[in-house]
């Protein structure tokens, strides 16, 4: 059988973030996010979504790639050990919260007494945040803007707390890791074999689909 791509979505967005790659990856499975429960952990969401996914997966053993962009490849790297895939891909994503910008971190500090806006509040906060994702098109970003508008505030709420709540992962499985060049929401990693996409922001997979698409096809192949 052929390698199975799971893919989840980053903070602020659903599965529509990875439309840019479905045409070269039908078969790709982003699953829906579920709600956390108060002060859960991120490693306990983790594994209840790893209970999502493993339903979606083929009976017979095939290889899996498990990834995931930003808060969605934190997840990913969560759930490696759970659902033992042959490879984990990162996109704009850490294995540690100390990977994160600190101005990221005291925003989440200060979001945690921070009632719910509402209305145009709401809709200024999304733009000014996608605005710090970095390079992209009109289109790209009002792509974007759909998805944030959409996003209860209380999950970005609980995730920001359980982000820097997390305790890390160290990958086991064979680890890649496309990472945007000029991303100010998680610098680019210090660490070996990251794979630099350069011009790119956060969001790679959307700004920057075709190089990104070329990795993942080029992973999938030599599985």
């Amino acid at each position: 059988m052929p390698p199975v791509l799971v893919l989840l979505p980053g903070l602020g967005a659903d599965s529509r973030l990875f439309d840019p790659q479905r045409a070269d990856f039908p078969d790709l499975i982003s699953p829906a996010w579920i709600d956390p429960e108060r002060g859960e952990s991120l490693a306990n969401y983790a594994a209840r979504m790893a209970e999502q996914i493993r339903p979606s997966l083929p009976t017979e053993r095939c290889p899996l790639v498990l990834g995931g962009v930003s808060f969605g490849g934190m997840l990913a790297a969560q759930m490696a050990p759970l659902l033992r895939p042959d490879a984990v891909v990162l996109i704009g994503s850490a294995l540690h919260p100390r990977e994160i910008a600190f101005s990221l971190k005291m925003m989440a500090m200060a979001s945690r007494w921070m009632p719910a806006p509402t209305g145009p509040s709401a809709r200024i906060m999304g733009r000014a945040f996608i605005r710090r994702l970095g390079p992209m098109t009109r289109e790209q970003r009002r792509f974007l803007e759909t998805m944030i508008d959409a996003v209860p505030f209380s999950f970005l709420q609980w995730a920001a707390q359980a982000i820097f709540g997390w305790e890390g992962v160290k990958v086991n499985a064979k680890l890649v890791r496309l990472h945007g060049e000029i991303d100010r929401i998680i610098p680019f990693p210090a660490a070996d074999l990251v794979h630099k996409i350069h011009g790119a922001g956060h969001v790679p997979n959307v700004s920057h689909a075709d190089e990104v698409n070329r990795h993942l096809r080029t992973l999938l192949r030599n599985l």
